[in-house]
């Protein structure tokens, strides 16, 4: 809110209801309602490992007091055992060194992800999981027909270069492989990581999405943001303020993934007219969805 409008806002102390949380802007009022596109209910291991991270970085002379997020790509199942759990609090609390307010990073996982020839003849990759939408490019240049399972990569970088750098590790182990030869390739997954701007609680938040909640599902994601927009106009009926914010969170791999503007743009405008803002939250960013038609703060000049 501050880096859109310019203005200094708070978090109210008093208690919010019937909103989720309240923003004080001078004189002025903001209704904050938050929501989940996916079905609430905790996630196995989430809060667990916030916990550990939480303390994992507490006294850690790398990484400044403050409040963190770790962005779970979707259909990821957290470990709950041993070791993976451990290796994963050791890259993840190693990622938030080093972060100033507001910033976000990726850091990078090791995965697996197995590579089958499965005929001399052709030129082509069939692929499974993270990479399937890279294909095609996995395809040029490679002499027989071969299948990438890459259900191990839940998210791909963000910058196209290190992205061609995955492909290209692929590519040259398919070079090598001989017709029903089958053989791990090692890559990286890639999650997002983030620190709060100033003032936000300390300690480390682990969001993410239920391993079996499909994000580009468009009837869940309709059916979701449809509750969220009627229990914000709610909160706004039963206590009206100079403005009303909807934050939807969503569980992505990338921000180009959210299917909320389009949700929004099929509903009646009369469901939501109530509602001055709403945006989405996802990977570490925020995505303006419904702009204000006038702000509180213009209406005086």
């Amino acid at each position: 809110m501050a880096e859109r409008f310019f203005r200094t806002f708070r978090v109210s102390d008093d208690d919010p209801t019937p909103h989720d949380a309240v923003l004080i802007q001078r004189e002025r009022r903001i209704g904050v309602t938050t929501g989940c596109v996916w079905p609430e209910g905790p996630v196995p291991g989430a809060a667990e490992l916030a916990d550990l991270l939480t303390s994992d970085i507490e006294g850690d002379p790398h990484v400044e007091p403050g409040g963190y997020v770790v962005w779970v790509p979707p259909r990821v199942a957290l470990p709950e055992g041993e070791p993976h759990r451990s290796r994963l609090r050791v890259l993840l609390a190693s990622g938030l060194g080093g972060l100033a307010p507001g910033e976000r990073r990726e850091v990078r996982l090791p995965a697996t992800v197995k590579l089958a020839k499965i005929d001399a003849e052709g030129a082509y990759v069939s692929v499974t999981g993270g990479l399937s939408t890279e294909w095609l490019a996995l395809s040029e240049g490679v002499r027989g027909a071969f299948h990438l399972d890459a259900r191990a990569i839940h998210r791909t970088p963000s910058e196209r270069a290190e992205l061609d750098l995955i492909l290209t590790r692929v590519r040259d182990r398919a070079a090598i492989l001989e017709p029903f030869e089958v053989s791990d390739v090692e890559i990286d997954d890639t999650w997002t990581v983030s620190r709060l701007p100033e003032g936000a609680p300390s300690g480390v938040t682990v969001l993410t999405a239920p391993e079996a909640f499909d994000p580009i599902d468009g009837v869940a994601v309709r059916r979701g943001l449809r509750a969220h927009v009627a229990r914000a106009v709610a909160q706004r009926e039963a206590r009206p303020g100079d403005l009303s914010v909807l934050v939807v969170v969503a569980a992505l791999a990338h921000m180009s993934a959210e299917l909320v503007t389009t949700s929004l743009k099929g509903m009646n405008p009369a469901a939501y007219g109530l509602l001055d803002l709403i945006v989405v939250v996802a990977d570490g960013q925020v995505r303006q969805v419904l702009q204000p038609r006038t702000l509180p703060w213009e209406q005086q000049r």
